[in-house]
């Protein structure tokens, strides 16, 4: 039976995959079948030539006057739904809504779904659909409790990727065997990569002609160096993003080397203002291909080029601000590459260039909000690498730079919401920076404004998850700053607030690893605010929430070492504690043993990346309980065994710590005075002691 609905598929997504539903929208509709399938009889009907038209609800109901009943009618004109699935979407009540109004209409083997982020390790893919998709609709749109299993294409990153995942949707909407599709696009792509290699020969025999032609007349030879330039920008823009989609950016490489080496041989002071430009926009897509290739070398050769060119034409026009801020993207990116690389000296000579170049920008124009942000950024960009070199005192003078910018904007659009984001978001810069520095008070005050910022768009958007994130971020923040300062009641006060919040969202995305983690990171702080305050039995219950919670996370991705080292080693320390701190000896010691057995082997590594704390707890605990045990040779070495420890700038915690180890591999057998406004690491061995 003929098609007679008017819309080949209903697209529903969520506003924050509004990215991924424009690209799958145009790339559904400009599909055209193979000529030699176009017609076959399948499950669903005759195959189409073209999947025409697909409906995008954000797109086709801006007009609509009637919201409701112009969407229920394009449901009900629809043969498939296709959702993209996300944590945003999972949460939107409107994708549910278009899900099981579909399903009353249609059924439910006409939903489709394409996954469209999450954490790329998660094979739990329930968490990305909405109730309305997880369970089956009955005849009057009422969802019952008979779960399904909603089969998707997936753009995660080791999963389908977009040429693949649109095939997958292919399939569905006609009925045709995937590999009959993923055989007749290879065989498409073949022949049209010939015609690459065909465009690109041709390239490279321009560039040939071009030399010959500089030698028979100046005005040939730049007509000619015009066209050559108009070919390369077209093969690294145009072409490029044809190429992305199905994941070919290796064919641009051999073009990408000849026109580096093409523009490399031309010297900027000989080429007028627009084949500087091209020279210059080019170079930049060649470095943005290396980077894309995983290619960090040859990404910053030609970031270099392209800096050349944009500094030749900031030169020729000294006092236009348009030229000096193409010339300050060059230079970041040169030094964003250089960061990446660990080139500390070329990263900070050009960010401080970058800095440099965005106040003469705010000096031709200082009203204009574009340049005051550009020295917001630069700001921002020297205070993370001077965080990552752990330089606080530099780190904070750079961030309190990107405080007051943002703070400024903020004050000048009152009212927006991204202004007020990015000032919040600067104060939890600046609050770090002051906690690596020591200065817990001023890092709970830049914690607390930024607290202040957050609510405030809490109370605008009650259901913004990223600001409830950052807020239980921040409430985490400052229980470890209290930690830091000896206050474990406030700070078990903070943690819970944190964790009850992110529980809270949990509930609502239980697949959410970022969620998770940050939930798990609350967990531990609270577990350790508690068993510092002697609370053993409650502390034991957060600590094993958080060890199971570790535990799911690292076996999701054993690869991921900042989990193992920031929740499961953490929470493998407190248990050992709270197991001494119950007078459960036999079981603490087989926690220390089990601790050196599993994460001895990269403890070096682990040092560099934050363990050293964990370490310190586990030999000082050692070192006690040997010294209980009357083994006072065994207690000094296995304190004495925590030397390599020490590193740069320690924390406030790292250093009690390492106080206490030190006066234990001295053989002191008195516990170290309290000090008031300090880590309480006494408490650590205070119940180990006989």
């Amino acid at each position: 039976m003929a098609n007679t609905r008017r819309y080949r598929a209903f697209i529903s997504y969520s506003h924050a995959d509004k990215a991924v539903a424009e690209w799958l929208h145009r790339a559904l509709e400009r599909y055209r079948l193979p000529s030699r399938l176009v017609g076959q009889q399948t499950g669903i009907g005759p195959v189409p030539a073209r999947l025409t038209p697909i409906f995008r609800d954000r797109d086709e109901l801006s007009a609509a006057g009637h919201l409701s009943d112009t969407l229920r009618q394009a449901l009900a004109d629809s043969d498939f739904l296709i959702v993209i699935a996300s944590v945003d979407a999972a949460a939107s009540r409107w994708v549910d809504e278009e899900v099981r109004l579909f399903k009353s209409m249609h059924g439910e083997s006409r939903v489709l779904a394409l996954i469209a982020a999450g954490n790329p390790g998660e094979r739990d893919i329930t968490g990305f659909f909405p109730p309305a998709q997880r369970f089956q609709v009955d005849r009057e749109g009422r969802i019952t409790d008979r779960e399904t299993e909603p089969v998707a294409a997936d753009l995660r990153i080791g999963a389908d990727g977009k040429r693949l995942a649109k095939l997958k949707l292919v399939a569905g909407l006609t009925g045709l065997p995937l590999d009959a599709l993923v055989q007749r696009e290879a065989a498409r792509r073949q022949r049209w990569l010939m015609g690459i290699a065909s465009a690109s020969l041709a390239l490279v025999a321009v560039m040939a002609v071009l030399t010959v032609a500089a030698i028979q007349g100046q005005r040939e030879a730049e007509r000619q160096r015009a066209e050559a330039d108009g070919l390369v920008e077209y093969m690294l823009t145009d072409l490029r993003q044809k190429l992305e989609p199905v994941g070919r950016l290796d064919v641009l490489d051999s073009v990408g080397r000849r026109a580096l080496a093409y523009y490399e041989g031309q010297r900027p002071a000989s080429l007028d203002a627009d084949a500087l430009g091209r020279r210059a926009r080019a170079l930049m897509l060649v470095a943005e291909v290396r980077e894309l290739n995983g290619d960090g070398t040859a990404a910053l050769e030609a970031y270099a080029a392209a800096e050349e060119s944009t500094a030749e034409l900031l030169a020729r026009d000294p006092d236009n601000p348009d030229r000096m801020f193409d010339h300050a993207q060059s230079v970041f990116y040169v030094g964003q590459v250089a960061w990446q690389r660990r080139d500390w000296d070329i990263a900070e000579a050009r960010f401080r260039q970058y800095a440099a170049l965005a106040e003469r920008m705010l000096a031709t124009d200082p009203s204009n909000p574009k340049w005051k942000l550009e020295t917001g950024y630069a700001a921002n960009s020297l205070g993370a690498l001077y965080l990552d070199l752990r330089r606080p005192d530099d780190a904070i003078t750079q961030f309190q730079r990107y405080v007051a910018v943002t703070d400024q904007l903020a004050a000048e659009a009152p009212g927006d919401t991204s202004a007020l984001w990015d000032s919040s978001q600067a104060r939890a810069w600046l609050a770090d920076a002051f906690f690596q520095s020591g200065n817990s008070q001023a890092a709970e005050a830049e914690r607390m404004a930024e607290l202040t910022i957050l609510t405030a768009l809490r109370a605008a958007d009650p259901r913004n998850s990223s600001v409830r994130m950052s807020m239980a971020r921040a409430h985490d923040a400052l229980a470890t700053n209290a930690l830091a300062q000896g206050a474990v009641v406030m700070a078990a006060t903070r943690a819970r607030d944190a964790l009850v919040e992110m529980q809270a969202l949990l509930d609502q995305d239980p697949a959410n690893s970022l969620w998770r983690d940050i939930a798990t990171s609350a967990a531990n702080t609270r577990a350790e605010a508690l068993l510092l305050d002697g609370q053993w039995a409650e502390a034991r219950g957060v600590n094993a929430w958080a060890l199971t919670n570790a535990l799911e996370l690292t076996s999701s991705d054993p690869a991921n070492r900042r989990w193992t080292i920031s929740l499961l080693m953490q929470a493998r320390w407190m248990e050992v504690a709270i197991l001494f701190g119950e007078r459960r000896t036999v079981e603490a010691r087989a926690g220390l043993a089990r601790f050196q057995s599993d994460f001895g082997a990269s403890r070096s590594a682990d040092v560099e990346r934050g363990a050293a704390t964990a370490w310190l707890a586990i030999h000082a605990m050692e070192a006690a309980d040997r010294a209980a045990n009357n083994d006072p040779a065994k207690a000094r070495a296995a304190a004495a065994a925590a030397g390599d420890l020490v590193t740069p700038v320690p924390g406030t915690k790292q250093q009690a710590l390492l106080e206490l180890v030190t006066a234990q591999a001295a053989g002191q057998t008195a516990l170290p005075a309290v000090n008031p406004g300090r880590y309480p690491a006494h408490a650590l061995i205070q119940a180990i002691r006989p």
